[in-house]
């Protein structure tokens, strides 16, 4: 049933986001199916930094079910869509890398997606050219 104020006007809830968060959300949803109890439910915040912004983002790694699934949204979160994998597959002006639990920069995509999730500790959105130099494949 519909609440409405003193003027008519119904009654919404107010949720506080990113633009697009709700959207992606319930795009995941329906994707990954109902989500899991919340005593199974793995949870990997990591911070992201990009190269030339001022502020860091952070993101639950183990939300997403792949590499492609995690640079589609950093492209969102950032508002742009240079960020890629260094797969040999495309010419990207950003390349991810990230932290793992030995205090290596890694780039994202060269170990299997569970090992990145459970070693990731923080990522960096960094230009590709200075990213080549860490590539397994160079």
């Amino acid at each position: 049933m519909a609440s409405y104020g003193e003027d008519g006007v119904e009654l919404t809830e107010l949720t506080l986001g990113p633009p697009g968060a709700n959207s992606r959300r319930a795009r995941r949803a329906r994707k990954n199916g109902p989500p899991p109890s919340s005593s199974t439910m793995m949870q990997a915040f990591v911070k992201v930094s990009m190269d030339g912004t001022p502020y860091l983002r952070k993101v639950d790694v183990a939300a997403y079910g792949d590499y492609h699934d995690l640079v589609e949204a950093l492209n969102d979160m950032f508002y742009c869509s240079s960020i890629g994998l260094m797969d040999g597959y495309g010419e990207w002006e950003h390349a991810v890398v990230y932290e793992d639990g030995d205090g290596d920069w890694m780039l994202v995509g060269d170990v299997p997606w569970e090992m990145f999730v459970s070693s990731c500790k923080r990522m960096r959105v960094m230009r590709a050219c200075e990213a080549r130099g860490l590539s397994s494949n160079a």
